[in-house]
This record gives structure tokens, C-alpha cells and sequence, in this order.
């Protein structure tokens, strides 16, 4: 349904159905093959952009997720899950990050920073790697900013790569774990996600890929 959505609203875009059909595997896939070397930058069309933006980073939310928010319509279930929320606001903080650096010192205006900054922190903690710009003539801070959005990379249940949010929501409790018990060595924490402890072979597993 994602597939098909993107292909209809990339259409709908001004794209040709061969090209709609092409991106929309593409994109909802977050493989990042197209049928031209520079991308979707190839169009233009700051339609064709967003559309991306939205369905790459559906795509690397949790399924589970999706299938409860628009077919059991329990979209609270999606705001208050906190690897979503913690996914929402890497974006958020990257893609302004990314936003200073590229007004700042590369000239560009607020509208086109932000539409450029927003589709390489999607396309990049998506794993998709489609572009719409060039990032090699930014500053080399947002190089780092986007390599961590990588290395963080989309939700567990998805169809991005990365580590995965879930993982290193883990991680970062598990450190705070273990700060508090050196301040309270006989203090009796544990590890919850959504209310919920999480088992400490699952920690123990976490940390170990990591």
C-alpha cells in the first residue's frame, strides 16, 4: 500500500508512470536505485521532494506501528511510542543542524536549507540513499551529522538499515543504568521501553551487537 500510495502521489507529481513505478519501489524499499544518476535532484520539483521525504520516512517507521495507526486507528499508539518519538526528534535536530550550517556557510536560503537538509537526514537514517543535492559541496560538519543519522539509521520492523532507534534508545537507558547504580550501588533499576521492562537478555544481546 506504501508502494502504491508513492507511486500514485509521485505521478500525481508530474512524474512519468515509468519513473513513478521505479521511484516508488525505490523509496518505500529504501534501496536507493533510480533510473538517473542524480536521483530524484534529477526532476527539479520540490513536490516530487517531499513526496519522497514522506514515504522514505514512513518506511522506516515500524510497520506495527502503521498497521495500528491507519487500520486500527490508534494513532495515539504511534506518538507515544517512544522509538518513534526518538526517531522524530533525531531528524528534527539533524535536519536543523544541517539547516545552519548550509545558511550559514553555503548561502542558501531558508526554504531551499530546509527542504535539502530534510531529504539527505531521511534519505540518510533511512539508509536509502537517494539524494536531491549535492552534499559534497557542504560543510564537512554536516558530513558527520548525516554519517550518525547512518549509523543511528530507522526503527526495528522497517525496511531501513542501521543499527536500528530501538537499539540505541537501549543503549542510552542502559548507560543511564549504570551511572545511577554507581551513585546507588544497591539501588534496583531496570530497563523499560513503553512502560514494559525490557528482559536483560535483550540488553545483554543489544550491547553485545553494538
Amino acid at each position: 500500500m506504501l508502494t502504491v500510495g508513492c507511486l500514485v502521489s509521485l505521478y500525481l507529481c508530474g512524474m512519468s508512470v515509468f519513473d513513478s513505478l521505479n521511484y516508488s519501489m525505490s523509496l518505500t524499499a529504501t534501496g536507493g536505485f533510480a533510473p538517473y544518476n542524480d536521483s530524484t535532484g534529477h526532476f527539479h520539483s520540490a513536490a516530487i521532494d517531499y513526496t519522497s521525504i514522506v514515504f522514505m520516512f514512513l518506511s522506516g517507521t515500524n510497520f506495527t506501528l502503521l498497521y495500528l495507526a491507519f487500520f486500527k486507528r490508534k494513532i495515539r499508539n504511534l506518538f507515544s511510542n517512544s522509538e518513534f518519538k526518538l526517531y522524530l526528534f533525531v531528524v528534527a535536530c539533524a535536519t536543523l543542524g544541517i539547516m545552519y550550517f548550509l545558511m550559514t556557510c553555503n548561502g542558501y536560503s531558508l526554504m531551499r536549507a530546509f527542504r535539502s537538509s530534510l531529504f539527505q537526514v531521511v534519505s540518510f537514517i533511512t539508509t536509502t540513499g537517494m539524494f536531491n543535492d549535492d552534499a559534497g559541496k557542504w560543510h564537512h560538519i554536516t558530513w558527520v551529522i548525516l554519517s550518525i543519522c547512518m549509523f543511528i539509521g530507522a526503527c526495528a520492523g522497517s525496511t531501513g538499515g542501521g543499527i536500528k532507534v530501538s537499539r540505541i534508545l537501549i543503549l542510552c537507558k542502559s548507560a543511564r543504568k549504570e551511572l545511577q547504580l554507581y551513585l546507588h550501588p544497591n539501588a534496583i533499576k531496570k530497563i523499560k521501553m513503553d512502560d514494559k521492562a525490557v528482559p536483560h537478555e535483550v540488553v545483554r544481546a543489544t550491547n553485545m551487537f553494538l
